[in-house]
């Protein structure tokens, strides 16, 4: 307590705090000060609500992503005035400033339909023109070339239509005030037409067999599963749905009840009423490389092991060490009309078995020069002709050759020639050969035409397999455009 002159005694607070060097003095007001404190005074917020149609815009505010997409609620504004902008992916942006009156704030509403300049277009083109246009589904009566217009931004279909082509569609993305194209070339199925995973229900583009039953179906086997097409509808069969072991389709056939009997990678089976069985019980090996009828009903399947036989329920296998088989590798197999089997081999020729007694034919002993060893291919004509396609042992390619009157004959053209058939099939008097080259034609009336890349409207025509229907198409298992059709071509 320190005296002050005049009797008067006010207090006052001194204090001295001495750090090293530095001195901090605090002071006390005269007795009249405020004891307590004085509270900051607080700025007030204001919210302001956002809706937009369509929703999910991102919210920009004064020019900064804010984070918040539309619909939602701002609650930190201190501005008086502030600018949002509101951004749609394919849509313009839209733009808007904001005073705020009170802490209530405002409410916003932006459609962004209402705004002519958020419309686009589509210019729709089709090669050959004149196609009737659909939009989204809907067919609209106009015809390429067209361009359709006051579209919302997003993703549309557009589908075309012409006859002897094929229906094609496309997705296109619309945005705002720009023109979007959707260019198609039609394919023209006057004579060809392509089933692959783009435009059917092929279930790969890699495609080893095709076969047409007594109604008509057309069955493909490719390596993600089979395919039944009625001509309308499509059904499928795969691991997932069915018995099957394996989604790869080695080789199919028809038997005389109708039945479609499958070779497969991992076993044999039989689709019987729309029922699929496995039969692969007691097989000694599950690779099914080629199958056959034989005139009393019997199964044969070419397999990697030797070939077998389905009686009923029973197996029987033949392989070199209990049969006149040539070899336990087989590469294709045929019944004839006396219901011998014939079956061919990559190395020995052909082997034949007439239920009792082994016979061999080595491609040597048929008296062309030069011919190659081994047997690709082979089928039996109604007429009991024999085509075979030959092989060499480590190449792929050969000639082809046919057995008539008890006489080989060459059959020689050049796109057959050194190319490599794989499968031969015949129809009345017609014979179809499918090629890694291509496919090849023979006609009745022995007028032949070969249809490879460049001259067919497929883009490849790498064959597997190939049958014909009932009609006369053709049908063909390709490598890499799945399965394929000509129309119109057989007599």
């Amino acid at each position: 307590m320190i005296p002050i002159s005049g009797g008067k005694m006010v207090q006052r607070i001194i204090a001295l705090i001495c750090v090293s060097h530095f001195c901090i003095f605090l002071l006390s007001c005269e007795k009249s000060v405020f004891t307590g404190y004085l509270e900051e005074r607080k700025s007030e917020n204001y919210t302001l609500n956002i809706e937009s149609m369509p929703t999910n815009a991102a919210v920009y505010l004064n020019g900064k992503n804010t984070g918040h997409l539309t619909p939602c609620t701002l609650t930190w504004l201190k501005r008086e005035k502030d600018t949002l902008t509101l951004k749609l992916n394919l849509y313009s942006d839209t733009t808007f400033v904001t005073y705020s009156m009170s802490t209530s704030g405002g409410k916003y509403f932006i459609d962004f339909q209402a705004n002519s300049k958020n419309f686009g277009k589509i210019s729709c083109a089709t090669t050959p023109s004149n196609a009737v246009i659909s939009l989204d589904g809907k067919r609209t009566n106009l015809r390429t070339p067209f361009t359709l217009s006051k579209l919302e931004p997003g993703n549309h279909v557009v589908g075309y239509s012409y006859p002897d082509h094929r229906d094609d569609s496309m997705k296109v993305e619309v945005a705002a005030s720009k023109i979007s194209y959707a260019n198609i070339l039609l394919e023209d199925t006057t004579q060809w037409v392509s089933y692959n995973t783009y435009n059917s229900k092929v279930l790969a583009d890699m495609v080893y067999s095709v076969i047409s039953d007594r109604d008509n179906n057309i069955w493909i086997g490719s390596i993600n599963g089979l395919s039944k097409f009625d001509g309308k509808n499509w059904f499928t069969y795969t691991q997932s749905n069915s018995a099957l072991r394996t989604n790869v389709i080695n080789t199919l056939t028809v038997d005389k009840q109708n039945r479609v009997w499958i070779g497969t990678t991992k076993g044999f089976y039989v689709i019987e009423k729309g029922t699929l069985i496995d039969y692969s019980y007691n097989l000694p090996d599950q690779t099914i490389v080629a199958l056959a009828e034989g005139k009393d009903g019997t199964m044969w399947a070419a397999f990697q092991g030797g070939v077998c036989k389905l009686k009923g329920s029973a197996w029987q296998v033949y392989a070199i060490t209990n049969s006149g088989l040539k070899d336990n590798y087989p590469t294709c197999i045929g019944v004839d009309g006396n219901n011998k089997v014939w079956i061919g081999s990559r190395t020995f020729g052909l082997s034949i078995f007439d239920g009792t007694t082994w016979s061999y034919i080595p491609t040597s002993s048929m008296n062309i020069a030069g011919l190659e060893a081994g047997v690709a291919s082979i089928t039996i004509s109604e007429g009991g002709v024999v085509w075979v396609g030959t092989t060499r042992p480590d190449y792929d390619y050969g000639r082809i050759v046919y057995f008539k009157n008890n006489s080989w004959t060459l059959y020689s053209q050049s796109s057959l020639n050194n190319n490599y058939t794989r499968f031969i099939k015949t129809w009345k008097d017609n014979v179809v050969f499918a090629t890694k080259n291509g496919i090849g034609i023979l006609g009745a009336s022995n007028e032949f035409k070969f249809f490879r890349r460049g001259n067919s409207k497929l883009w490849d025509l790498g064959a597997y397999q190939a049958d014909v229907d009932r009609k006369g198409n053709i049908w063909f298992a390709t490598a890499l455009c799945g399965a394929g059709k000509v129309k119109k071509i057989l007599n």
